[in-house]
């Protein structure tokens, strides 16, 4: 796995040029950065786990409506037969609480980076995805500590990568960059609460 910090940032920039990168940016900055309160969890997510992904992220509440997840994922593994799936996933997302957080409904936002090198069905892709996107989700309350979190999301991300047959040499420049809609976030989230 690569990272190609120029065509990245160089991505960034074109993306910034429109009316959707500057929103997109102008939200980036709007998040709370400080902590409001003493609400914090640790969590993982069950479906990431189902395809060899260890993951883990941190909520943190962040006003009395609001709360800030960061989580992260990456892969090594080949976790099915003929079909690679190395990758680095970071998203921060932001919450907004429909009764208090991390119980019950909330909408999200968030934001997505992720680098890959994949191959499937004898085809190579390997490069970066930015995006982002709006969630929804609900979290069980199963005692004190432990919650169980429903999520769903989905949104927009352009992809630069590298496309190719497998067994022939990458191309030395991207062949596939797109913007696309996709799916930006799925789970099944076993949540721990410290404080």
């Amino acid at each position: 796995m690569k990272i190609y910090s120029k065509e990245f940032f160089s991505s960034l920039v074109a993306l910034a040029k429109g009316k959707r990168g500057v929103l997109f940016i102008v939200l980036l900055f709007l998040m709370p950065l400080s902590v409001h309160s003493q609400k914090i969890a640790v969590k993982t997510n069950l479906l990431e786990w189902a395809t060899i992904s260890p993951n883990i992220s941190a909520e943190f509440v962040v006003s009395p409506t609001m709360s800030l997840d960061l989580s992260a994922s990456f892969n090594k593994w080949v976790p099915f037969a003929n079909a690679k799936y190395d990758h680095l996933k970071i998203q921060p997302e932001l919450r907004y609480w429909f009764q208090r957080p991390m119980a019950q409904h909330f909408l999200g936002f968030s934001l997505l980076y992720f680098n890959y090198d994949m191959m499937a069905k004898g085809v190579c892709h390997e490069g970066q995805a930015i995006g982002g996107g709006f969630s929804y989700g609900y979290d069980f309350v199963l005692s004190k500590r432990w919650n169980l979190e429903l999520t769903a999301g989905v949104g927009a991300v352009y992809r630069f990568e590298k496309k190719y047959d497998e067994g022939t040499k990458p191309p030395y420049k991207n062949n596939g960059n797109t913007w696309g809609i996709a799916p930006i976030n799925l789970g099944v989230t076993l949540s721990y609460v410290i404080f």
